[in-house]
This record gives structure tokens, sequence and C-alpha cells, in this order.
């Protein structure tokens, strides 16, 4: 049962959020960087520094989300993805999942989310298995994706139920069974490598330039988790060790003139 204490400093808490990211300012994002991904890493820590329930972490993770969104766009970026569920985050406590897939469940089917897409001709894409997520939850992706497939002017990337080693996978069957169908030829694959990205849950977009992964403290080794492994080969890493929840402006700004400073030689 959640305390009426917790509660409330979890609706301040979400208020804090929403005031720091409308908030924001003006920012323009470098033409060196058309893609940025987010590892959202950190809520239930973040909940727990704060002595409330470590689910409410998610609750705040999603206000973070819709700030981000919207503040990105007016920096003027092309394309955002957030890492929000792995394919390993089955294993966790079926409490939290059924919590996190409720959660889930009210955003994606929310109204207003489906409003602010449409208004702003935002480009929805699910990115990750469709076939063990909740019905709800598969049949709002499926109309968000559909009722906004005609955008271009900016793509948001939801990377749920999503793992490298999976849309590997996925990748590889779709490429044997477009073989088959004489679409492609393997060695056609074989001399062109980059043909495997039309087959990846991202084809068609640009490869991340950036990934922020948050919740890295001191002492811990940075991974990868193995997200987007073909995509970001030559991706520029930043490992934060804010929170998701408490990430701001400012700690996304700072990255972000980081990246625009540093030289990617590309293998050159």
């Amino acid at each position: 049962m959640i305390k009426e204490n917790h509660q409330q400093e979890l609706s301040y808490w979400l208020e804090e959020v929403k005031v720091r990211w409308e908030k924001a300012g003006r920012f323009s994002i470098p033409s060196s960087c058309q893609h940025i991904a987010i590892i959202c890493d950190g809520n239930r820590r973040a909940a727990r520094e704060r002595d409330l329930p470590p689910y409410f972490g998610h609750r705040a993770g999603i206000e973070v989300i819709r700030g981000i969104s919207r503040t990105m766009r007016r920096w003027g970026l092309k394309t955002l993805t957030f890492w929000v569920w792995s394919t390993e985050n089955w294993r966790r406590k079926k409490e939290q999942i059924s919590y996190i897939m409720n959660l889930a469940a009210q955003y994606l089917n929310g109204r207003q989310f489906e409003k602010e897409l449409i208004e702003n001709k935002v480009r929805f894409i699910h990115l990750g298995r469709k076939d063990r997520l909740p019905a709800v939850i598969l049949s709002a992706l499926k109309r968000l994706e559909e009722k906004t497939r005609r955008f271009s002017s900016f793509y948001l990337n939801l990377a749920m139920d999503y793992g490298g080693e999976d849309e590997i996978a996925r990748a590889m069957v779709k490429i044997i069974k477009a073989s088959q169908e004489r679409e492609i030829s393997l060695s056609a694959i074989g001399n062109h490598p980059e043909l495997v990205l039309n087959y990846l849950d991202t084809a068609g977009q640009p490869k991340p330039d950036l990934v922020i992964r948050t919740g890295m403290k001191k002492g811990e080794l940075p991974h990868t988790s193995g997200f987007m492994p073909l995509q970001t080969a030559y991706s520029c890493w930043s490992f934060i060790s804010d929170y998701f929840p408490d990430l701001t402006p400012k700690v996304l700004k700072r990255e972000i003139e980081k990246f625009s400073r540093y030289r990617r030689r590309l293998g050159a």
C-alpha cells in the first residue's frame, strides 16, 4: 500500500521535473549531431535516495522523457531514442514488471501523448520485439506508429523489449527470408555489409552520433549492455553519474557540447 506522504512526495517530484524541463532555455544542436540515444538507467536508485518506493522512479522517468523530447525538438535534433526496457529486464520481480507495464500502457494510450505527436509532426517508432509485450501496449505502439508514419521532422524511438543480440538475430531471419524470396542475395550482403542496417529496427534512420548512459556511478566500469551494437560502432559514448530522473538540461547541454568539440575520425 502506498503511503499518503509518499504519494505527496511523488507529486512534488513530478512537478520539480516538469518545471526543470520547461525552463530548459534555448540551445542549438550542431548539425554534426543528428541522433542522440539515451539509456535510461537509475530510476529505482533515484527514488530510493528520496526515501520513496523504488518503482516511483519509473514514474518520474516518464516525466523526464516528456521533458527531454520537447526540449530536443526545440533544440533542433532530428532523431531521439530512449531505451526503457531490455530483453533481460523480464527477469525482474513480477510486481515491478506489472507496475512498469501498467505505467507504459497508461502513457502510450494517453490522448495527450498522441495529440502531441501529431501536432508536432513527430514520427514515433518502436524498437524491439513485438511478441512479448502486453496486448494493450502492442496495440498502442502499432496505432502510434501508423498515425505518425508520414511525419519526418522529428523521429522519436522507444526501445522497449529491446536487446542488441535479439535485434541482430531478428535481422538475420529477415535477410534469409529476403534472400529466399530473391529480394536480395547473400553475396550482396557479403560485399556490402552496410546493407545489414536496412534490416535492423532503425532501418532508414541515421546511426546514433551520441549515446548517453545515465546512472554510472564512480567505481562502476562503463558498459553498453549490448545497445545497438552495429549502429553504435562509431558513436561517441557518454557515461554520466546522474540518475535518469535527475537528468537536467544543463547536463544534457554539456554532453552535447563535449561531443561537438570532438572530432570523430571514423577509422580514417
